[in-house]
């Protein structure tokens, strides 16, 4: 009995707590905080980002919406949710004098073709009075790449296997410019096949997404050379909103961005790889084997961790722009690496200890033990490296195996007397027509443009050598003789 006695007393305070409502004798017009909402740009089947508008009710009333829709119904493309209800139709939803609701809306736009436009109204209705908010989305049509096989790499108990979702691409697969590519999981360039990615394509990969040159396979990116620098392939996230063009860490997955496995080749020209976790990943290459990564007139920017990184790999880039990367924008372990006339400016936004320029012939196994990989070349010849660090070249290595590099023609930011001494400035075969620590003075480095002002350490400083390789600066200017350091000439 006196647990009866308890619950009806509790039924009685909650119906005592319940609200009395004055609800207005007419229709209020209530305050919107927009009338319209954009959206921002969409691939199509791919939901968007949540946006909100909010709902006044400015009366001493309390306001009842007897009715709150979308125009379109279940045709939209749109869907709300409104006080904590989702839609798409929804009654009686009650706002109190002097108070509001937030309306959240989203979308995914349906496949169509090429650039579409999706519009529709989000009604709200006091019986007949009816006030509503315009709301409007641009969808991109798209070719979509979807995993249809899982490899799975076993790991010892306790830990998860990893699996890492893929597509084996076409034997002649080219991804021309007519709409985006969008990536999920890695697609997978087979052995003896070719992925040729055309001048002015773009590519977006999804969250964990990457390109896998397999052994024998080869990756072609503008190999008609009719791009340009100013008018690239773009290789970049899937997120089209302008917030997240150059934020880094949105692709990428187990194998980095774009893996070069050992055996496969990659010829890139007159492209802008940018906002991944690791760009240009190089696996090793063979005695004898030609460079298994080409890197022209292009831009590699925005990385999480690396932009470039070579494990005893056979690198070489021209007239590029390696810039802000959260641990290295060129890290190698051992191999071949020859950069002519590049600019490395790291300014990542986040917090770094690491160079620009990484260069090593050992790395620890994880038990404490070096192994050694032969530093069989590093030629940095009329580059800018430039950063935020105090030194932007960084050394490791151990006398058991090769370390081979020379800086020249270059300016550099590097602490020209560290200690201990691992290097030494004034050596010849190291270091020659270099100039340290003085300001490059790029036009605009936070737009990404790395032309010189006048007064710039960097002009003129560039020696014959490199410039008879690379005669044409990133833009298609010829090079006087001497040559400004970095990708680009000031005329």
């Amino acid at each position: 009995m006196k647990r009866l006695i308890a619950l009806l007393i509790a039924l009685s305070a909650l119906v005592a707590c319940r609200p009395e409502y004055r609800f207005a004798p007419q229709p209020v017009a209530l305050t919107r905080s927009q009338d319209t909402v954009f959206l921002d740009t969409v691939f199509a089947t791919v939901g968007s980002s949540t946006r909100s508008v909010r709902l006044v009710n400015p009366s001493a009333y309390d306001v009842n919406l007897s009715r709150v829709h979308l125009g379109r119904g279940a045709e939209s493309p749109f869907r709300f949710n409104a006080n904590g209800q989702p839609g798409p139709d929804l009654n009686d939803v009650v706002i109190p004098a002097g108070d509001s609701i937030w309306v959240f809306v989203e979308t995914t736009a349906p496949r169509g073709d090429g650039e579409m436009l999706w519009e529709d109204s989000l009604l709200v209705e006091q019986g007949s009075f009816r006030q509503s908010i315009h709301l409007v989305a641009l969808a991109w049509d798209a070719h979509f790449h979807y995993p249809n096989r899982v490899l799975t790499i076993d790991q010892p108990e306790p830990f998860a296997d990893l699996l890492i979702p893929y597509v084996v691409l076409g034997a002649q697969e080219v991804w021309s410019d007519d709409k985006p590519h969008v990536v999920y999981g890695y697609a997978v360039v087979d052995s003896g096949a070719t992925l040729t990615i055309s001048a002015g394509a773009r590519v977006h990969f999804h969250s964990g997404s990457g390109l896998w040159v397999a052994s024998g396979g080869t990756l072609l990116v503008d190999p008609a050379n009719t791009g340009s620098f100013d008018a690239p392939a773009v290789l970049e996230g899937d997120r089209l909103e302008p917030f997240y063009r150059h934020i880094a860490g949105q692709w990428g997955g187990l194998l980095g961005g774009i893996f070069i496995q050992r055996g496969a080749r990659a010829v890139i020209q007159n492209a802008w790889i940018r906002n991944g976790t690791l760009g240009l990943r190089c696996d090793s290459v063979a005695d004898g084997e030609p460079h298994n990564l080409i890197v022209r007139r292009s831009r590699i920017t925005d990385f999480s961790r690396a932009a470039v990184y070579s494990g005893f790999g056979r690198v070489r880039l021209e007239n590029s722009v390696v810039s802000n990367s959260g641990l290295y924008n060129v890290y190698t372990l051992g191999g071949q690496l020859e950069a002519d006339h590049c600019t490395f400016a790291n300014a990542f936004p986040g917090a770094r200890s690491t160079p620009s320029i990484g260069l090593f012939n050992r790395y620890d196994d994880g038990t404490g033990t070096y192994r050694y990989r032969a530093l069989l070349q590093a030629d940095v010849r009329n580059c800018i490296v430039d950063g935020s660090q105090e030194s932007e070249v960084g050394f490791g290595y151990g006398p058991q195996a090769a370390f081979n590099y020379r800086f020249e023609g270059s300016l550099i930011k590097l602490n020209r007397f560290p200690s201990p001494a691992i290097y030494d400035v004034t050596d010849p075969q190291r270091f020659g027509g270099c100039v340290f620590n003085a300001p490059a003075l790029f036009e605009s480095a936070g737009e990404y443009d790395y032309r010189l002002k006048l007064g710039s350490a960097a002009l003129g400083i560039g020696l014959p050598g490199a410039t008879s390789q690379v005669p044409v600066d990133a833009l298609g200017n010829a090079r006087p003789q001497p040559a400004d350091a970095g990708a680009v000439e000031t005329l």
